[in-house]
């Protein structure tokens, strides 16, 4: 059946848009302490009621201990984030990962602004058949928009 598979690029477009917006929660929930890297980060999701034999979680946090000994013992590089999403009773949210979203997307727009700038000027240089000086395009601006978006 030739049709089953007639989509299959659509699901791979789909993975890699919905990767794309994990690594992102990921770097705004780990801001400042983004000490790995996201590219060799395995992803696992455990989700259901609050009944925690019942569902396999004992189950799965035993095998990310197995998974980390190994992970330890062979002195991979591989990072495993894991979600465990089950509703429970809650007192207020964790401050300390809103305000790391907040900056990673403020960092974000940032670096957006002045990534355009600069295609816009590197755009007008190649026009004019000039290669231009990578130094002379970013100016005093751009910098200062820059150290005050980390320090902010």
């Amino acid at each position: 059946n030739v049709k089953k598979f007639s989509a299959m690029h659509e699901f791979q477009n789909l993975h890699s848009t919905s990767k794309a917006r994990i690594q992102e929660f990921v770097r705004g929930h780990f801001y400042g302490h983004l000490d790995f890297n996201l590219d060799k980060t395995l992803f696992f999701f455990i989700a259901g009621r609050y009944e925690f034999s019942n569902k396999g979680a004992d189950i799965f946090l035993e095998s990310l201990s197995r998974l980390n000994y190994l992970l330890r013992v062979h002195r991979n590089d591989v990072t495993v984030v894991v979600f465990i999403i089950m509703p429970a009773k809650t007192n207020n949210f964790n401050v300390e990962s809103l305000k790391g979203q907040a900056v990673r997307k403020q960092l974000w727009d940032t670096a957006h602004a002045v990534k355009e700038k600069f295609g816009k000027k590197l755009y007008d240089a190649l026009l004019k058949g000039n290669i231009p000086d990578m130094n002379s395009i970013l100016d005093r601006d751009d910098f200062t928009i820059m150290k005050r978006a980390i320090f902010a």
